[in-house]
């Protein structure tokens, strides 16, 4: 045996034809394919909840300023003078005022109406009705968040305005 070579066996059938290996790589790249689709709508997905949210941060933003007017004890009218009057530069119109201002490419429109007689369950203690705020926040055209709550402000007296 010492003089014997060993030779590999050629005619084992042993590994993997090139047939094999294309059907191989057909059968995973269908597989990969169809998942791409699933990743791909995610991302889509994640992107409009991403712009959703921000537009919603942006309309509970503008929300929380007007509370605070409201809960500091000051007027409608001090609300809607101009911001170098300490108000919120807001622009008289039919139904109330009405302010519109963008951020970040977002269109935030806010309504405030007064309340014309207080609907029964919309008065406070004192009987003063309730002011209703409307805030719309788009971009693009398309709305992408809308926000809406009722507030009492402190009603206007000879002291808060003289006229």
């Amino acid at each position: 045996m010492a003089g014997k070579r060993v030779r590999p066996n050629l005619r084992s059938e042993n590994g993997v034809t090139l047939v094999e290996l294309l059907a191989a790589i057909i059968l995973l790249s269908i597989i990969v394919v169809s998942f791409m689709g699933f990743f791909t709508q995610a991302a889509k997905t994640n992107n409009q909840t991403n712009a959703v949210n921000e537009a919603t941060y942006l309309a509970q933003e503008e929300i929380e300023i007007i509370t605070h007017y409201s809960n500091s004890g000051r007027t409608f009218e001090d609300l809607i003078k101009p911001k170098v009057e300490g108000g919120l530069d807001f622009e008289e119109v039919v139904n109330g005022s009405f302010r519109s201002y963008e951020i970040n490419g977002y269109s935030i429109e806010t309504t405030i109406t007064p309340p014309a007689v207080p609907e029964p369950g919309m008065e406070t203690a004192a009987g003063q009705g309730l002011y209703k705020v409307l805030v719309l926040v788009s971009k693009g055209g398309e709305t992408r968040a809308q926000m809406e709550t009722h507030l009492p402000f402190a009603e206007t007296t000879a002291e808060t305005n003289p006229t």
